[in-house]
């Protein structure tokens, strides 16, 4: 290709992170291709995200190539409906991490590294003087303060009212009180920094906690967008402040602070998010919240964390400018066309009739297996968002199927649905393959798939951990959507009173479950707790169904769930040792109880569980961990996450009955 006239799509014209990676891709492309502001003049559609692009009318990007940069988790991205369309527009996806063109490469053909890029100069030695609001806080830190940063946003709401006082918990405000207040906790004498608009939920929350807190802004109770919105030079004087500059997102494509902090030469800690493997030393990430309280201490006594700071910055000086990304655009525009191909048109959308929805599965009163509790769950809520509900296609015809993998009547399916007839919502769990390890098992993954091709409008599925199985096995399912399980909030929620923690010489109360006596469910890691833990420590109960017989341990039958949800209330902390589990209901279900989870490192269960766990790799390490967990189980327990049912069904709803996931 001659010099391409390139079509560069919006940001979000909001100032923040999309509007400055647009800026800088803008400033390592010029020169190397052709400006037009007409996107049906141009050779080349370019988007730093997917929304601006997908206002294009579709005559203005049709057979062109379509770049897109992925400006967020992959993960989090599949679970919107609305992303969907992107998926079947972009040409040559852009990741801008290591970790996110890992998970691309597992949903398109075409995927660059072009990580972002950092202005160094602005960061590493502040020019401008200080504003009066960055001043007026610098100001009032006392002396001897071990200050830590943040610059994200932590509240939900854009205008006064509840979603002011709602934190964003992509952003792991909540994760943030946590750590720091442990941190103040073990003796480091934390000030808090803040900067930045919508900070409202963080600064209220750190005060109720006693932990000191300077805003370089107006305090304002209402929207303080963009009033509180800082220039970088400004930004620049908060970094340099710093002691540390804290990140705790649950997800990200950047954030653009770890590029920015690393300029300035601060000590950082962040989750393992976005690019920060890719920049920060391993031993300045964290995924379990009491540890990075530990880090942060280790810092304010040895600079721990502040030895790697030079490392960093010699980082983002060698990859992460514009300068380092002309080179990077320059092969991506180079390669564009060759060897591609436009992605696959999908088959056309049945029209949205109504909203009389059968649900099929092998429905079974309960206590039964966890997908047939979740197929329940959300049939009942369904009904309650005011959908007509049918089960197996009885009585009249439906306007809309939700199809629970292989396990309902196939046939009677295929007799009473013709292909293309009606919209189809194809749930998919496993692979089953992976599950059972069995010849049977791998011939019920075909029979799925084969049924998803034939009749699937769009698939969900249950976890990253399916998504990643599924591409490997090369099963390729139709317009697929992440939507992780939820469990019946009415049933499996917090006591409005929790039990009571035993004394310090009490047992600790521990609690596994498994419907399935299948020894992949962890009765192995079971045997081995009921012969290994201290009885006079640990109090160990077992809810289900089991091929080994427990000597020690509590062994209770399968419950009704409203029976179930009242045992683990009762309990400190949950296990689970299943593997490969995709999306476990019962690590849902007692999570949903407030209880903090160890859980083996296998299948979906870190998805799940996040914050409010600690994973273990070996039998052996479980003793030290459930002492961890119990140790600091309020922390664990605040920080503990699970998707509501309500949500989930919406998510469901929108695939069956609105345009936008299939617009073109």
């Amino acid at each position: 290709m001659n010099t391409p006239r390139v079509f560069l799509c919006p940001g979000d014209e909001s100032g923040w992170a999309i509007d400055e990676d647009r800026r800088l891709t803008a400033a390592s492309l010029d020169g190397l291709v052709e400006w037009t502001s007409d996107p049906e003049q141009a050779d080349v559609i370019h988007a730093c995200w997917w929304q601006p692009l997908m206002r294009l009318p579709e005559r203005a990007v049709r057979g062109k190539p379509v770049i897109c940069h992925m400006a967020g988790d992959p993960a989090r991205c599949l679970g919107e409906p609305d992303f969907l369309p992107a998926m079947t527009r972009v040409t040559d996806w852009v990741a801008q991490s290591r970790a996110a063109a890992e998970k691309l490469r597992c949903l398109a053909p075409r995927v660059h590294h072009v990580p972002y890029a950092v202005d160094i100069a602005e960061f590493a030695a502040p020019a401008a003087t200080p504003c009066d609001a960055v001043r007026n806080a610098l100001a009032a830190i006392p002396a001897g303060a071990y200050v830590i940063a943040s610059v994200h946003r932590d509240t939900a709401g854009a205008a006064f009212g509840p979603g002011m006082d709602t934190p964003k918990l992509v952003k792991g405000p909540d994760v943030f009180l946590e750590v720091v207040s442990a941190a103040r906790d073990r003796g480091v004498p934390v000030v808090v920094l803040l900067a930045g608009p919508r900070r409202h939920w963080l600064r209220r929350r750190l005060r109720e906690r006693g932990v000191p807190v300077v805003f370089a802004g107006r305090e304002i109770d209402s929207e303080d967008y963009p009033a509180n919105t800082l220039p970088r030079e400004q930004v620049a004087h908060v970094y340099a402040a710093a002691s540390l500059v804290a990140t705790t997102s649950r997800s990200e494509g950047g954030p653009r602070c770890i590029l920015e902090a690393a300029a300035a030469g601060r000590a950082q800690l962040s989750t393992p998010v976005g690019l920060a493997p890719d920049v920060l030393h391993p031993e300045c990430l964290f995924t379990d919240p009491v540890s990075a309280a530990e880090s942060i201490e280790s810092d304010f006594r040895y600079g721990t964390l502040r030895r790697w700071a030079p490392a960093h910055a010699a980082t983002v000086r060698a990859a992460h400018t514009t300068d380092a990304n002309r080179t990077r655009w320059r092969a991506v525009y180079a390669g564009l066309g060759a060897g591609s191909r436009p992605p696959p048109r999908p088959r056309p959308l049945p029209p949205n009739r109504g909203r009389r929805v059968s649900f099929w599965n092998r429905f079974t009163p309960p206590p039964w297996g966890g997908g047939n509790q979740f197929m329940i769950a959300l049939k009942e809520e369904a009904a309650r968002q005011g959908v007509e509900v049918a089960v197996n296609g009885d009585g009249a015809p439906a306007d809309g199927h939700i199809v629970n993998s292989v396990q309902f009547d196939m046939d009677r399916f295929r007799a009473l649905v013709e292909p293309g007839s009606a919209r189809v919502v194809h749930r998919i769990d496993g692979p089953i393959s992976v599950l059972r390890g069995t010849p049977e098992s791998l011939e019920q993954d075909r029979a799925c798939f084969d049924f998803n091709r034939t009749y699937a409008t769009a698939t969900v599925i249950q976890s990253w951990h399916t998504v990643r199985s599924l591409g490997d096995l090369g099963f390729e399912p139709v317009r697929p959507a992440l939507i992780l399980n939820a469990t019946d909030h009415g049933v499996f929620h917090r006591p409005a009173s929790p039990a009571p923690p035993r004394g310090a010489g009490g047992p600790i109360r521990v609690i596994a479950s498994a419907w399935s006596p299948s020894p992949g469910k962890g009765a192995a890691v079971y045997e081995w707790m009921d012969a290994n833990l201290d009885p006079a420590r640990f109090e160990f109960t077992f809810v289900g169904n089991s091929p080994v017989r427990l000597r020690r341990a509590r062994m209770v039958p399968p419950l009704p769930s409203a029976d179930l949800a009242a045992l683990l209330a009762r309990h400190d902390a949950y296990v689970t040792a299943s593997r490969n589990d995709p999306c476990s209901n019962a690590l849902i279900e007692a999570l949903a109880c407030g209880l903090p989870a160890l859980y083996y490192d296998s299948g979906g269960h870190a998805e799940l569980a996040q914050f409010g766990g600690l994973p273990f790799r070996r039998p052996a390490e479980i003793p030290a961990l459930l002492e961890r967990l119990f140790r600091h189980r309020d922390l664990y327990r605040n920080l503990i996450r699970v998707e509501s049912m309500r949500d989930v069904c919406a998510r469901y709803l929108t695939l069956l009955f609105s345009d936008a996931p299939y617009r073109t």
